[in-house]
């Protein structure tokens, strides 16, 4: 699961390559980088040749004698549809991005090198087991056989022609760099650690108690009674995802079902996932999405049992004060006294630059420095560093043949420091849940998203053992979820925290209990299901904001509204800008001007424990209370709503990077929409977006970047629904066709076997022994 990289300095581009953009030369060059879907081609280094069937949204069945073959070919695919998505992936991971970008990319390449994801691999890489190491291999050795194809014929994806580069063979280091940082990816997608504590700070210890208090409404993702209560833990919108199974008691069919919609980044081509069905005569079978880069089928089946993940939001990270020796630099207190500080020399070789340039990674024993402000250092622990990065390749790999969920749970749970909840089902009627997450043994009860200070002594005693990590299998409730909620209940034996959502597990737990047995079309429904629990939890504040300024109407109309967020609803915009202009209307007076940007999880704990001094606004003499805090925000809503439906005022626009130059933009046809977008963070059709406060309108940013929906009576009809499309390539016919699926809730159905596969072929690829 990657974040496709929103930074690309095209620095490099010229004038001449821009005019060549719109010529007959270029559309041919692209028209010939585009990958192949049909023909015979000799390949140097299969076994035996291979059968690509492609359906007519460009997803591919691999036919293949051996599993090496098998992920081979998943190498060759993946180089051919994304391998300017897999370069910058690998880049990024590794803190290489100046070498092609530039001095602009030099800080992000600085973040890289000190977190130390290549370091780590590379060092460990040698550790790798030899079933997966001739895996990892045999998948590289793929992607290299595409990049020497192109290469040789001058027909590599546009975005290396512009940048003038030729992408470096790949290597089982480079698959190790990619996962292990895949890994940090899921953590840092919900943490939330530094702007806790500059909260913390910038509002007093009022607002920090709110932010360590939870939503006590959230529902556990598995249970079981413990003698000690569990850490309250603040509230946090992750990038939503779900993902639930039904049990063959409570399903129509009689079978297991199991429905997936991660939602991440939409508003980026090409998008995460790239949909793949896999088969050897081996007996290695796995239909699913895989992440560029890694030869792994991330979530799918492979006709035994299915699996997905959801971020778990626990928190698998410390930051650390650290301070200095005040006569030696290079010590730095740590629990009884002062110790050395490892420094390791990294050297970033920057475009445009003839020398690369040298910077020194502090590495504390809490981890390395990774930012100064203006109280001094500070240090991460992170999980990821303690475990070791080969786990994360084995593991993804022994999951493909997980055939029980013991099998399952060691497999999820053995994936280094990757921060999700796992759901399973299987073909012979089970289904479960597993926190993948580690969950650190810490030795203090202060808050685990409060900065530490490092001489104060250790602060993490290893790891839970599996046998007490959450989980469930079989439960008598008939069903399985995880919707970034909170994976324990509060009466769990130990503490758990971590930055949880409590409102879609509400409306998944609603609609998974409801009377009467669950079908596959209400998997599906549910998934488009608009119902918002934020919406509901705070609408009544909103209508005493409305009735405060005199609106008795806006009042009424927000109490009797049901909290749906549809296209078509005018009260969904009011309500969505209401409140955020309650954050200003709130911290202003605390946090001063545009201080209050990240306080949206503040506000939401700050209201919800009715804290009446951070409410009250401190500039005026009045003292008031929330609904005056509403009402001022009510009337800055209704201004800037302008009576537009939510579908108006919340949009989807589509991008490649290459559209951030004009001319390749209006050239290529690379920016899709905007379209009008429903839902918000908390339907279960979730979406995030960034409001632009200037206009009012809200940019959808992350959204369901794929659906899957599994009933085990029939694996044959497994639909699984990409957000975009399966190329990166904008020229490609598949660059973005699987987008007007996405927008209208259909779905793609992708078989098993190879006679129901067939009867959906579209064009056929033979890759034969060189």
């Amino acid at each position: 699961m990657f974040r496709p990289l929103r930074f690309v300095a095209f620095a490099a581009l010229g004038a001449g390559v821009l005019a060549a953009a719109g010529s007959l030369g270029a559309r041919s060059y692209l028209q010939g980088s585009v990958a192949d879907y049909s023909g015979e081609l000799s390949v140097d280094g299969l076994e035996a040749p291979v059968e690509i069937g492609f359906d007519s949204m460009g997803v591919p069945h691999v036919w293949a004698a051996t599993d090496g073959d098998m992920v081979f070919a998943l190498g060759w695919l993946h180089a051919s549809e994304r391998l300017f998505q897999m370069e910058l992936v690998r880049r990024f991971a590794a803190g290489e991005l100046s070498e092609i970008f530039g001095a602009e990319a030099f800080e992000t390449d600085v973040a890289q090198r000190r977190m130390g994801f290549r370091r780590k691999a590379v060092a460990e890489a040698p550790a790798l087991g030899d079933s997966a190491r001739r895996e990892v291999e045999r998948y590289v050795a793929g992607v290299n056989a595409w990049i020497d194809r192109r290469s040789d014929d001058g027909r590599l994806p546009p975005e290396f022609a512009i940048l003038r580069t030729t992408p470096r063979h790949w290597t089982v280091e480079d698959v190790a760099t990619v996962a292990l940082y895949q890994t940090w990816y899921a953590h840092d997608l919900s943490d939330q650690d530094a702007i806790y504590d500059r909260l913390s700070r910038a509002a007093g210890p009022e607002a920090a108690r709110a932010l360590r208090s939870a939503f006590p409404r959230s529902t556990a993702s598995a249970g079981r009674a413990g003698a000690t209560g569990a850490l309250p833990t603040p509230p946090r919108m992750t990038e939503a995802s779900n993902s639930w199974a039904v049990a063959p008691a409570r399903s129509a069919t009689g079978h297991a079902l199991h429905a997936a919609d991660p939602h991440l980044a939409i508003d980026s081509a090409p998008g995460f996932w790239y949909a793949v069905a896999l088969h050897s005569a081996e007996g290695t079978d796995l239909v699913g999405v895989s992440a560029p880069g890694l030869p792994m089928v991330a979530m799918g089946h492979n006709g035994h049992v299915a699996w997905s993940f959801t971020v778990a939001a626990v928190d698998v990270a410390d930051y650390f004060r650290v301070t200095r020796a005040p006569d030696d630099s290079t010590r730095v207190a740590d629990g009884e006294g002062w110790v050395p500080v490892e420094v390791v020399t990294e050297r970033i070789a920057v475009d445009g630059e003839d020398e690369p340039r040298a910077v020194a990674v502090e590495i504390t024993p809490r981890g390395p420095i990774v930012a100064h402000d203006s109280l001094g250092a500070i240090a991460v622990h992170w999980a990821g560093f303690d475990l070791p990065a080969t786990s994360v390749v084995e593991n993804g790999l022994r999951l493909h043949r997980s055939r029980t969920f013991d099998q399952f749970r060691r497999a999820v749970t053995g994936l280094g420091a990757f921060d999700v909840n796992w759901i399973f089902s299987s073909r012979d009627g089970h289904i479960g849940y597993q926190l993948g997450s580690p969950v650190p043994i810490r030795t203090d009860t202060f808050p685990a998203f409060a900065m530490r200070d490092a001489a104060a002594g250790e602060s993490w005693r290893g790891y839970r053992p599996l046998p007490e990590t959450p989980f469930a299998l079989d439960p008598a409730s008939g069903w399985v979820a995880s919707c970034n909620n909170r994976p324990a209940p509060t009466n769990w034996p130990y503490e758990l925290p971590g930055y949880y959502d409590p409102y879609r597990i509400e409306r998944a737990a609603a609609l998974l209990s409801a009377p009467g047995l669950r079908t596959v079309d209400e998997m599906k429904a549910f998934q488009l299901d608009l119902s918002s629990e934020f919406a509901r939890r705070w609408k009544a504040l909103a209508a005493a904001g409305a009735e405060r300024a005199g609106d008795a109407g806006a009042g009424a109309a927000l109490r009797a509204w049901d909290g749906t967020m549809d296209a078509s609803d005018t009260l969904a915009t009011v309500f969505s800008l209401w409140w955020h202009q309650m954050t200003p209307a709130l911290f202003e007076d605390e946090l001063g001007a545009g201080g209050w940007r990240r306080a949206l999880d503040l506000q939401q704990a700050v209201l919800d424990d009715s804290i009446a001094s951070l409410i009250d606004d401190r500039r005026t003499p009045a003292v008031e209370g929330a609904a005056d805090i509403s009402a001022r925000a009510f009337v800055s809503a209704m201004g800037a709503a302008r009576g537009r439906p939510w579908g108006e005022a919340q949009t989807l626009t589509v991008r490649h990077p290459l559209a951030r130059v004009n001319l390749i933009d209006r050239a290529l046809s690379l920016t899709r929409g905007p379209f009008p977008w429903e839902g918000d963070a908390s339907t279960l059709a979730a979406s995030s977006a960034i409001l632009d406060r200037e206009t009012a309108t809200f940019a959808v940013a992350t959204g369901p970047s794929m659906r899957f929906v599994m009933d085990w009576s029939d694996p044959d009809a497994f639909t699984l629904t990409p957000a975009l499309g399966q190329s990166g390539h904008p020229h490609s016919p598949h660059f973005a066709d699987f987008l007007p699926l996405t927008r209208a809730g259909r779905r793609w159905t992708v078989p098993l076997s190879r006679a129901a596969a067939d009867t959906r072929r579209a064009s056929t690829v033979r890759l034969l022994p060189s």
